[in-house]
């Protein structure tokens, strides 16, 4: 006959107590006699029982919600300079992952922005405190100068760029040299020799130099006559890139900005004919036109609610002294701004 496994049901049976009182005894609540709760415990050692994680969790959330009436509220924190209506479209697209994750999980959210006028950060940690708000969302900062620092001791926190990685908050976002990995692995598969590579000192910054580091990678393995300067300034304009273009000649341009493929349209290029253009994990994703590696910002900001949501069940707060990276991948979307990849002609 198959032997049941251990539960607070065997537990209570064989302790002759309610279910009730076996949940509590191991969770040592006082409620409960010091002998008993002993005796209750010996049983479960002797039958082997280990509680359930995921009902433990569960049971301590609706505890929590059971004690407070209320919903719990996640803090939203933007650290840009200029307020969320400007923020670029990477930034919106994690914090509404982020949100619509945190509705579907029971969670209310709440927006602050570190610098809105008359607002200062030891004011916002005060309203935090006050309001028991202690689960924090960073969006993605635009450079070191947008980093903050923040008393932890209250607060668990998840950061959704690598620069906010400084706060010592667990992180997700993108596998920045994986998605490098994604977009020239493609390309050269479809035959493309000289690749051209675009990218602003701030997104090399934000990507933890690790884009610039995978092409350094790929091109000490190509001969010497196809490897391309990348362009590689504070802010890229429209003739900057042209002149770029003309220059170097690349057979294709990998950039993470969408509008330098307008910019090359505009300028006269056949795309994909005399040039082709591939977006490396664009803040706008499209579909069909424009050939793109995509790493899904909506997932970035909905993955760090569930790292927050584990963090903050289990009563996590306070400095992460190894904090934890979550990646997430790209992955390749084709387009009509790549041309299709030669065929070989048999001999």
């Amino acid at each position: 006959m198959r032997k049941s496994r251990p539960s607070c049901k065997t537990i209570a049976e064989a302790a002759g107590v309610s279910r009730m009182t076996v949940s509590m005894a191991l969770r040592d609540h006082p409620r409960v006699a010091p002998q008993t709760r002993e005796r209750i415990k010996r049983i479960a050692e002797e039958q082997g029982y280990t509680p359930d994680p995921n009902l433990t969790e569960l049971m301590r959330y609706l505890r929590k919600r059971d004690i407070s009436k209320e919903e719990p509220v996640i803090a939203i924190l933007n650290g840009h300079r200029k307020p969320l209506s400007e923020l670029g479209n990477s930034s919106l697209q994690v914090r509404k992952g982020a949100v619509e994750r945190a509705e579907h999980l029971g969670f209310k959210t709440k927006d602050f922005w570190l610098h809105e006028p008359g607002m200062r950060l030891q004011r916002i940690v005060q309203i935090l405190q006050a309001r028991g708000i202690h689960g924090l969302v960073v969006l993605p900062v635009g450079g070191l100068d947008d980093v903050f620092s923040l008393p932890q001791k209250d607060f668990m926190g998840v950061a959704t760029c690598g620069v906010a990685a400084r706060l010592g908050f667990n992180q997700v976002h993108p596998h920045f040299y994986q998605a490098m990995h994604v977009g020239i692995s493609n390309l050269t598969e479809r035959g493309f020799e000289r690749i051209g590579f675009c990218l602003t000192d701030g997104e090399d910054i934000r990507s933890n130099h690790l884009y610039l580091s995978y092409l350094l990678w790929h091109q000490k393995n190509i001969p010497e006559s196809n490897r391309i300067p990348p362009l590689l300034k504070d802010q890229i304009g429209r003739n900057q890139l042209i002149d770029w273009v003309k220059a170097e000649r690349p057979d294709v341009v990998l950039s993470p900005n969408s509008q330098h493929y307008h910019w090359l349209n505009e300028a006269g290029f056949d795309i994909p004919n005399d040039i082709s253009f591939a977006a490396l994990a664009p803040g706008i994703e499209t579909d069909g036109e424009i050939a793109q590696v995509r790493v899904g910002y909506r997932k970035i900001g909905a993955t760090a609610i569930d790292v927050l949501k584990t963090k903050l069940a289990h009563e996590q707060l306070g400095p992460t002294d190894n904090p934890v990276v979550t990646l997430i991948r790209g992955e390749w979307n084709e387009g009509s701004s790549v041309r299709k990849a030669r065929k070989t002609v048999a001999a």
